[in-house]
């Protein structure tokens, strides 16, 4: 009996390996793993069941969940659907982080500006140090940029910023 869990276990990996999602769920469950049951369905990207098994046997690692699927989303370059993701996650500094990483600054800054305002003057300053020679080409960004300095009431950044269109 004391051996039971690792017997669950191993049937499960082997029920796993076949392709047996379903039947390994249950040995997992029974070996008292159903963490390894979610991993299990994040790796085959079966949302639906990771959820219910993460619903029933482990809430812990609903977060988990979310964060794939918003890799996955962001990987994609299915932004929203991605921020969507993280936002369930509460995870705001993620989203800023994926947004940053695609050079995404507007949207970057809308997101610290809601959810991280304590941390949107260092990604300000950021996003000068990144874009500063990209900046001069692009009159677009430079004006958003200008502009959002105006409405977070940095004047003199927003200066900067015009003062840098010719």
């Amino acid at each position: 009996p004391e051996r039971m869990v690792d017997v669950h276990q191993k049937l499960a990996t082997v029920l796993e390996d076949e392709g047996k999602l379903n039947e390994a769920e249950e040995e997992f469950i029974k070996a008292g793993k159903p963490r390894e049951a979610v991993l299990m369905y994040v790796h085959a990207r079966d949302w639906s069941a990771a959820l219910r098994v993460a619903e029933q046997h482990d809430p812990d690692s609903l977060t988990d969940i979310l964060l794939a699927q918003a890799k996955l989303a962001f990987e994609e370059r299915d932004f929203p659907k991605g921020e969507a993701f993280l936002l369930r996650a509460q995870k705001p500094e993620l989203i800023v982080k994926y947004y940053r990483d695609h050079a995404m600054w507007d949207d970057a800054m809308r997101v610290c500006k809601e959810y991280l305002p304590h941390k949107l003057e260092l990604l300000q300053a950021d996003y000068e140090k990144q874009a500063g020679a990209t900046m001069k080409k692009d009159f677009e960004s430079l004006l958003s940029q200008a502009r959002e300095f105006e409405r977070n009431a940095d004047y003199q950044r927003a200066v900067e910023c015009y003062r840098r269109i010719t």
